[in-house]
């Protein structure tokens, strides 16, 4: 864990109330917040680990007060098509989050309406953004909803990975677990304190996930020198396959 968050962390024990309640953005309290670790690495044998947000909530707090979080990003163009007997049918989203973990502790789930959390950047389906001639589509709902389902399927989107632990002094440690899968690039961790069913605070983080080693080269190579990749993937299949057969006659 790094020194300077760290020391964020143990100041955000006695920040005072003023603090707490300095705007910033849309007419929203800041909230002081900061991540063990603002990069991850991403190796060939990477399995899941938690991304751990520390956050100190507004004061004061009543038994509505609860806070949300969530892991979001990358940013990409999505497009999605069903097949029916009639033809294909297709949408296309100009920018959604290949990943979205969220969290939230039991009092916002029970005082939050869904508008809200839309509002404050909380809902994986309205996360989706589909092109301008589509925004009134009637059946945006059911794509948003058919998109979510996808990615949940795939292990990237996630609604239940996600834990909160209050600690002393108003003080949250938030641990989000990573996607085995998670794509490398530039992730978003929005953290949200309510109270009384609205927002009183929040922070925005960012996170980068890069690849490490041999997996970052071939990784680069893909998606930078497509033909340099593509004469490394067969020289190196056709090695080992080389090798096979020479410890089979062996």
């Amino acid at each position: 864990m790094k020194i300077r968050f760290l020391i964020l962390a143990l100041a955000a024990l006695v920040i005072p109330q003023a603090s707490a309640q300095r705007v910033e953005g849309r007419d929203r309290p800041f909230m002081a917040a900061g991540l063990a670790e603002d990069v991850v690495e991403l190796k060939v044998n990477y399995s899941g680990s938690r991304i751990v947000l520390f956050a100190t909530a507004p004061q004061p707090e009543n038994e509505t007060s609860g806070m949300a979080v969530a892991l979001i990003g990358p940013m990409a163009p999505q497009k999605m098509i069903h097949r029916t007997a009639t033809g294909d049918e297709t949408i296309e989203f100009v920018a959604a989050p290949l990943v979205f973990a969220i969290g939230a502790e039991p009092q916002v789930a029970a005082s939050v309406a869904l508008e809200v959390m839309i509002e404050a950047g909380l809902n994986a389906q309205a996360s989706a953004m589909p092109r301008s001639n589509q925004l009134m589509s009637p059946d945006l709902d059911k794509w948003r909803t058919a998109f979510v389902d996808l990615k949940m399927e795939q292990g990237l989107y996630s609604f239940s990975d996600t834990t909160i632990e209050r600690l002393d002094g108003g003080l949250r440690r938030a641990k989000i677990a990573l996607p085995i899968n998670a794509p490398p690039g530039e992730y978003r961790i929005r953290a949200v304190s309510f109270r009384n069913g609205a927002p009183v605070g929040e922070s925005e983080q960012v996170l980068t996930i890069v690849r490490s080693g041999l997996d970052a080269t071939l990784f680069d190579l893909s998606r930078q020198h497509g033909f340099i990749y593509g004469f490394v993937a067969v020289l190196l299949g056709v090695s080992v396959g080389g090798i096979a057969a020479w410890f089979g006659r062996k």
